[in-house]
């Protein structure tokens, strides 16, 4: 008798890896992308189960280059400038006026960790037949989104307006996927399948009334069409514009309430009250007030609503001088980071990062648990797309 021999690929345990590979990547970037149109809960049930079959994936099938990978996305200069904010953020709970946001710390530090753990667990090459998934659920999930919001005519609740509800969470996460999606049909060729999708998807976001959503596909594109074949230089550039905006914001601030003292035009009336903040609050603008002292303050009725509501204003206001610091670390570190990918890629990565930082800037994004798991998949989209197999 012949003894027939087996590849390694015709594996059972190799073929249980692939297919929970493939099950992990339609739950994060198909399911949940659908889900979460209707139920806003789902992001923090899908996104651990997600990650959970990813470390399943590479426990089956071991790959000594794996560890290398994790120990490089732990020690990558986004992620150690992540770490800082995160560490300034946990001390400030000594000096928190609040029980509430200890507990919220703890979820957002989980959350932190799982998205660098399903990061590091990603296969060191996407195969071509996982990395569709991804554009595949954008656009599942933008057609989805459009009819629901066309046919069921949705009545927003007083929860959906003090904070986001499942529409428009739902678009503000295609307003961040959108890219890596389109990234991942464009260095294969499809030119006209990728702008399909960003059409699709801005109108998405249009009726869905997602807040500022369409202003940060304006500044993706802008971003995206200032990096095309200058990735490296645009990249130096966003980073270097990114941590100025974080630095100065308090002086703009403090500017426009000196200017308006008084009644502030509607566009600058969150920074002019911002501004009046400032001038009362002396010192602690260097260490803050603790994390989640402004959301925990407007709940609770000791900052008035016209409390500014995006991440840049939070960051002051909670961690002072030393988070902003961190902060503008994180944004620069990051832009360096993926300006270092593939030239036909860059550009899309790069505009993505720059519709993310119009939405921590412009709000409603600022320290919500739901914004930061959104950003954390779509960084897992971005570690997905650089890893493509493109020929």
């Amino acid at each position: 008798m012949i003894a027939l021999s087996r590849r390694p690929a015709d594996e059972p345990a190799v073929e249980a890896a692939r297919l929970l590979l493939r099950l992990s990547v339609f739950l994060l970037f198909v399911i949940l992308l659908i889900a979460q149109i209707l139920v806003r809960q789902t992001v923090y049930v899908l996104l651990p189960i997600g990650a959970a079959l990813l470390l399943a994936s590479a426990t089956l099938a071991p790959d000594a280059r794996a560890l290398r990978s994790i120990r490089e996305i732990l020690l990558s200069p986004p992620l150690l400038a992540a770490l800082l904010l995160a560490i300034w953020a946990g001390l400030s709970l000594f000096w928190t006026p609040f029980e509430g946001p200890a507990e919220r710390f703890a979820k957002s530090a989980a959350t932190l960790a799982l998205v660098a753990a399903a990061m590091g667990f990603l296969p060191l090459r996407t195969k071509t037949s996982n990395l569709n998934l991804l554009p595949i659920g954008v656009a599942l999930a933008a057609v989805a989104l459009a009819a629901i919001t066309l046919l069921m005519a949705p009545r927003y609740t007083l929860d959906d307006i003090l904070d986001v509800g499942p529409l428009g969470r739902a678009g503000l996460g295609l307003a961040l996927l959108v890219w890596p999606a389109m990234g991942a049909l464009a260095v294969r060729g499809h030119w006209y399948w990728a702008a399909t999708l960003a059409v699709a998807t801005a109108l998405a976001c249009r009726l869905s009334g997602a807040p500022n959503a369409m202003p940060a596909l304006v500044v993706g594109a802008a971003v995206f069409a200032a990096s095309f074949g200058r990735g490296r230089a645009t990249a130096a550039l966003l980073a270097a514009l990114m941590a100025t905006i974080v630095l100065i914001a308090p002086l703009a601030a403090f500017a426009t309430s000196l200017v308006w003292p008084e009644q502030a035009p509607s566009f600058f009336k969150h920074l002019a009250f911002w501004g009046q903040m400032i001038a009362s609050d002396g010192w602690r603008t260097l260490i803050g007030h603790g994390f989640g002292a402004a959301t925990w303050g407007v709940l609770g009725g000791y900052l008035t609503p016209a409390t500014p509501r995006s991440l840049i204003f939070q960051i002051w206001f909670d961690l002072g001088l030393v988070g902003a610091a961190a902060l503008a670390l994180v944004a620069a570190r990051t832009c360096f980071f993926v300006g270092k990918s593939r030239p036909a890629l860059a550009p899309f990565l790069l505009g993505g990062l720059g519709a993310g930082f119009a939405i921590c800037l412009l709000g409603p994004a600022a320290e919500q648990l739901w914004w930061l798991t959104l950003a954390g998949l779509d960084a897992i989209a971005f570690a997905l797309v650089t890893r493509g197999q493109f020929r």
